[in-house]
């Protein structure tokens, strides 16, 4: 509408000038010539030189005029191409008809086509949620300049998809809609999001928890304290065990001997164990609900590595399990490992837990003939900090499950084989506690990635 105007303001004006000049050019050019020349054969044939310089003249100031238009009209294409470029954002000019007509270097360099394929797109090719029809109509029924702000996804040349979030306005011009679209990438910020989410999760169940854990802690002491007086009473020669059997006349050995063949001792056992069990995941609990105000302490992060692999090496029953020495373990350590600053059991649980993770999830995969189960551990160091990567080629985790592996009390192991606190607390003493970052990637069928990436000035190291 106002390039319409524009438009009309010049031809009025080429119009006026035309009109004004020709007014002028005749009244005064025939005053001055009678004025001047008496003989009217030269008058004549002046009157016709006059007539071509008329024509000239005009024809010069109508290219003047168009001239100065053009070169305006140019500037103003000129800036707004600079405009379009320099935005980092992809930006998409389209028609009523989902035909893209324009679009800036960034789409192209975002989407991974060239300009041209670009302009033979339509908005249903760039985001396939976006159907034609349904777009023509929203088009038609928005009013003049009237705004969008939704969210999409869009997908590259390539195949794979992010999340966008799209500023749209719809305008009309020469009596056509057209809609001029930013689509900012918020795959960054919906990771924050998630983290952010993730950590009031955390800050909430860990308060949780450690309320659930004290409230447990008092009578499991009582049930392992128990169990272990029984034991003492019934097994332990004592003088005063002696003494009261005795005046009750109990037989010691024969009491003994029907509580073996009755298998209550086994019994205690049990209980004793569960009790013990229970305990561990009441100080995980309590660990988990409260930060640790332990020093901090340099480390390299390789050592940490080799030092989790030795201690669950001299884990008879873990290794017989989960056949740990038949595992092929790959080291890509950095050839200069950089101290990190950090609490260094604390970050070796991690490490245990993770590479524990790793071979349970290992031993459920039937691999091929020429394929066996493999350990990648890698250490990187990068401006953000020093990463630490544990990778098997296990079966892989679902995207379902991978969203939720961080979360308190998840598990996908049999009821009493986990408590589903163990990447929960790793990720605690990461993030909260170390002040980095803890991420996991998978690919179903091939295997799972966690990483850690400790910040390089994470504390004072002692």
């Amino acid at each position: 509408m106002k390039q319409r105007k524009r438009l009309y303001s010049i031809a009025l004006k080429i119009a006026a000038v035309y009109s004004l000049f020709g007014f002028l050019w005749i009244i005064l050019s025939d005053r001055l010539l009678n004025f001047l020349v008496r003989d009217a054969e030269i008058v004549q044939s002046i009157q016709t030189v006059k007539g071509w310089l008329y024509v000239l003249v005009t024809a010069a100031i109508i290219y003047m005029l168009v001239d100065r238009y053009d070169r305006s009209v140019q500037k103003s294409q000129n800036a707004y191409r600079r405009l379009l470029e320099n935005i980092a954002d992809p930006i998409f000019l389209i028609g009523s008809n989902g035909q893209i007509i324009d679009i800036n270097e960034a789409a192209v360099e975002t989407l991974g086509y060239s300009r041209k394929q670009l302009l033979d797109c339509t908005i249903s090719d760039v985001s396939p949620s976006a159907n034609e029809k349904e777009w023509e109509k929203a088009i038609n029924e928005a009013g003049p300049d009237q705004r969008f702000l939704f969210e999409s996804k869009y997908r590259r040349k390539d195949g794979t998809s992010y999340p966008v979030e799209v500023v749209a306005c719809v305008f009309e011009e020469n009596e056509q809609k057209f809609c001029i679209s930013v689509a900012r990438d918020i795959s960054q910020r919906l990771k924050t999001m998630e983290l952010l989410l993730q950590r009031e999760k955390m800050d909430s169940l860990g308060g949780m928890a450690a309320g659930i854990a004290h409230e447990i802690n008092n009578p499991l002491a009582a049930i392992l304290g128990s169990c272990q007086n029984i034991r003492n009473r019934i097994f332990n020669d004592s003088p005063k065990n002696l003494h009261i059997a005795q005046e009750c006349n109990v037989d010691v050995k024969a009491m003994r001997e029907y509580m073996r063949k009755r298998d209550i001792l086994s019994m205690i056992s049990t209980i004793s164990k569960a009790g013990e069990r229970a305990s561990q995941i009441i100080s995980s609990m309590l660990n988990f609900g409260f930060s640790n105000s332990q020093k901090l302490y340099s480390c390299n992060v390789s050592t940490l590595l080799d030092e989790s692999i030795e201690l669950l090496s001299s884990d008879v029953n873990f290794c017989s399990t989960y056949m740990f020495n038949k595992l092929r373990i790959t080291k890509k350590y950095i050839a200069e490992d950089n101290p990190v600053c950090c609490v260094r059991s604390e970050i070796r649980q991690v490490l245990v837990n993770m590479i524990q993770n790793a071979c349970e999830a290992m031993a459920e995969k039937n691999y091929p003939s020429d394929e066996q189960p493999e350990l990648i551990l890698r250490t990187k160091y990068e401006k953000e900090g020093t990463i630490i990567e544990v990778e098997d080629n296990g079966p892989g985790i679902s995207q379902n499950r991978l969203k939720k592996v961080f979360e308190p009390f998840y598990t996908s192991k049999k009821v009493g084989e986990g408590t589903g606190l163990g990447l929960s607390i790793s990720y605690f003493i990461i993030t909260e506690q170390h002040k980095g970052t803890m991420e996991v990637s998978s690919i179903l069928g091939e295997g799972t990635k966690f990483t850690i990436t400790l910040p390089n000035n994470s504390g004072k190291c002692s």
